[in-house]
């Protein structure tokens, strides 16, 4: 055997070893790609069973919400009426509720300047009916409650 067909040999071995490693590798390369595929299908089932589930969940949402928007819209016209009525109540009961007050009011002074003035009048008249009393030494009430207030 000669050097060239030892060589030859050597590399027939050689691409037979590299050929069977191809092989195998190809072999393992086209399982990966096939449970690849696999996943992929899977994933697209899933996926589709996913967004039509999604989409579902947003038609209840947006119905939901269709739903809260009316009841809102609802309150915000009953705080509207509300409001109105407040404030026509209250321009309409305002302008009694001060007459009112303002006639009470200037009723109790009134009522007190009569007392006052009949008190005036019934002290003179006892003044008058006593004369012996010396004025000076009496103090009424209205002279004290004269001297406090100043």
């Amino acid at each position: 055997m000669s050097i060239g067909e030892f060589a030859a040999i050597i590399v027939a071995f050689a691409v037979v070893v590299t050929a069977v490693f191809l092989v195998v590798a190809v072999n393992n390369l086209n399982n990966t790609l096939a449970r690849l595929s696999d996943t992929a299908n899977e994933l697209r089932t899933e996926g589709i069973a996913a967004f039509t589930e999604l989409r579902a969940l947003v038609a209840d949402a947006d119905a939901e919400l269709d739903k809260v928007d009316l009841v809102l819209d609802r309150a915000d016209q009953a705080t509207s009426a509300i409001s109105e009525t407040s404030r026509r109540t209250h321009e309409a009961v305002q302008d009694p509720v001060i007459r009112t007050l303002a006639i009470a009011s200037g009723s109790s002074k009134m009522g007190r300047a009569w007392l006052w003035s009949r008190r005036r009048k019934n002290r003179a008249a006892a003044e008058a009916a006593l004369p012996e009393l010396d004025s000076n030494v009496v103090q009424t009430n209205w002279t004290r409650r004269k001297s406090l207030t100043r």
